[in-house]
């Protein structure tokens, strides 16, 4: 035969008020002249008090300074018309710890008659970390937003733009052939050059709008975070231009050096170039070929590798995996890097 539930009747007060101090919550009461008269040690803990300190204050003492005008007119309110419920439904609220910092916070209302007089019992929760996850949470949520949004910018700009732009240089190529003087061939030349350009600057920007959702990021996201990470030291964006299969054939191995090469190829830039320039070129074929340029101030006198150096280190990376790194003038001023090492190295 079941034993019968026991009522609150059943326990001692003894254990009622063991119940009380070890809730979870904090709980506190208040009577009809806002004054505590009650505070379990959750509730002292959360506003840091200690021991009966609180008993005897007014309310008001949890209640940050610009809330408790408008807290003593709604507390009046609830003491003509008692009943339980949450305290501000659909409001922010914030208790005030003693050392004076705020703190969101949720609390139930109940209504108590003790003695001819209506008493307030308030269950208090401190929500920190539930705001916090929400906050991040509504975070991600933009976030998520921001991707969807670049995603189709992505779209929109590979779909539309980019065959736009081939065609009219395809456009431009037949008028070429038709071209009856050399400054006008010359001229049509220049514009296709651009167009080709443009394209390649439009695909740069596809592929840094393009998420990797839940991926690692590859070869070719990381040049674009390299590249953004330079711009900061440089005083401008590096031009960067892909060509070939950057994410697919780039192995990690080839990758672990590639990277801190390029990493290094900028800071130098930075650093002792002076440039207003950088392109930065990454093709994948047979072989995977940096070539980083600059329009600065040139080769530097002594660019041997000296031990240490970063140029050295350069070196070093391409000669493990059987390549080659070259520092040579650029044509029209400046420096070129040619960082190249083979894909298939015959095991």
């Amino acid at each position: 035969m079941e034993r019968p539930v026991e009522s609150a009747g059943d326990l001692s007060d003894t254990a009622l008020r063991a119940a009380v101090d070890a809730a979870s919550d904090g709980i506190l009461v208040v009577d009809d002249d806002g004054t505590v008269v009650f505070a379990n040690p959750m509730l002292r803990h959360l506003f840091g008090y200690a021991g009966p300190e609180l008993i005897g204050c007014p309310i008001e003492l949890l209640i940050p300074d610009h809330l408790q005008g408008a807290h003593g007119h709604h507390r009046r309110g609830y003491t003509n018309r008692p009943r339980t419920r949450p305290m501000g439904s659909g409001l922010e609220l914030h208790g005030r710890h003693r050392d004076g910092h705020e703190f969101p916070v949720e609390i139930g209302l109940s209504p108590v008659e003790v003695g001819g007089t209506v008493h307030v019992i308030a269950v208090v929760r401190d929500v920190t970390d539930r705001r916090l996850v929400a906050e991040d949470l509504a975070h991600a949520q933009e976030q998520l937003a921001l991707v969807d949004d670049r995603e189709r910018i992505a779209r929109d700009l590979h779909d539309t733009v980019i065959q736009r732009l081939f065609a009219v240089g395809l456009s431009l190529q037949g008028a070429l052939v038709r071209a009856d003087t050399s400054d006008l061939s010359g001229r049509l030349e220049t514009a296709i050059d651009e167009i080709d350009g443009t394209i390649r600057d439009i695909r740069t920007s596809i592929f840094a709008l393009q998420s990797r959702r839940g991926l690692a990021a590859g070869p070719r996201e990381t040049v674009l975070q390299l590249a953004r990470e330079a711009a900061r030291a440089l005083g401008f964006d590096p031009r960067i231009e892909f060509r070939g299969l950057i994410d697919t054939k780039m192995t990690d191995d080839i990758r672990e050096q590639f990277v801190p090469t390029l990493r290094e190829a900028l800071t130098n830039v930075a650093k002792h170039a002076g440039a207003s320039r950088v392109e930065v070129s990454v093709e994948v074929e047979d072989d995977v070929l940096l070539r980083v340029t600059d329009n600065g101030v040139g080769v530097p006198a002594d660019h041997s590798h000296s031990a240490g150096s970063g140029l050295a280190n350069m070196a070093e990376r391409a000669e493990q995996l059987g390549g080659t790194c070259i520092i040579k003038g650029a044509e029209r001023g400046g420096t070129v890097i040619e960082w190249q090492v083979p894909i298939d190295r015959g095991g």
